[in-house]
């Protein structure tokens, strides 16, 4: 429809997939700084990822890139993929389950199919937050 691009979205099978062979892929996270503890495997550290970012810029603008974030509702990846594809990568695509869903797979069916850098206990702290039973603000006449 129209002039639209549709963002190039992969499951957790795909994940699956570039964990496996991480030299042909840039997995990258729009976690925040303090929350890089517990990541999927051979995702490229934060300190490293703008470093790469220029040298593929560089020298190999087709190489794929995976952005995941911290979960379903996280709206930075979405930027980041328009920032990535701005600068002219277009194997970009975005891992919408991010670690809460990565996580929860983890736990169904264990870290050697879902690993990641360390042990989460906590796998709520991940989730989206909650819209239905936010109490909005009531005016009385």
């Amino acid at each position: 429809m129209g002039n639209t691009q549709s963002i190039r979205k992969i499951n957790f099978q795909d994940i699956q997939t570039v964990i496996k062979t991480p030299e042909l892929y840039l997995l990258i996270n729009t976690l925040n700084e303090n929350e890089q503890s517990c990541l999927i495997i051979n995702t490229i550290p934060i300190y490293q990822e703008e470093q790469l970012i220029n040298k593929h810029l560089y020298m190999n603008k087709n190489i794929h890139i995976i952005i995941y974030g911290k979960n379903s509702n996280d709206e930075k990846i979405y930027k980041k993929y328009q920032q990535l594809l701005s600068l002219g990568f277009y194997n970009v695509y975005v891992y919408a389950g991010g670690m809460f869903e990565w996580l929860l797979l983890q736990d169904i069916y264990g870290a050697e199919d879902f690993p990641t850098t360390s042990k989460e206990l906590d796998i709520l702290k991940y989730k989206p937050p909650a819209m239905l039973n936010v109490h909005l603000l009531h005016y009385e006449y």
